[in-house]
């Protein structure tokens, strides 16, 4: 199996396992507003946990899954937010930097796993 034929759950595990510990979710917080937010995964190193929406849809990420990603970490007193999908416009690129989220698209992921020679390691 290639590895474009992968999940996204799959190649994000093997991106950041290497260097981070991968928790595979999902996790759920509660907020200090209430609100329980669920993750579909978290990446820890010895200092920051960063949350993982993982979106693996056939079209491209909305705003507000972005928007929610943000409120979730904020809610959560989570370091950082990382949306993992499919799809990536200009705009979401754009959105999600001005509030400090990572975003991956799969192209980006498959990249990163070739670049570091993983690709027939499954």
């Amino acid at each position: 199996m290639s590895l474009g034929d992968r999940t996204l759950n799959e190649l994000a595990r093997r991106v950041f396992s290497e260097k981070y510990d991968f928790i595979n979710g999902p996790v759920q917080f509660k907020g200090s507003s209430g609100k329980y937010w669920t993750f579909d995964a978290l990446v820890k190193n010895k200092l920051n946990t960063f949350g993982i929406f993982i979106r693996d849809w056939k079209r491209e990420i909305s705003i507000t899954q972005l928007r929610q990603l943000h409120k979730a970490c904020m809610d959560t007193n989570i370091q950082g937010g990382i949306m993992v999908c499919n799809v990536i416009t200009d705009f979401s690129r754009e959105y999600s930097s001005q509030f400090g989220l990572q975003l991956l698209s799969k192209g980006h992921l498959i990249s990163t796993l070739r670049r570091r020679k993983f690709q027939n390691d499954f």
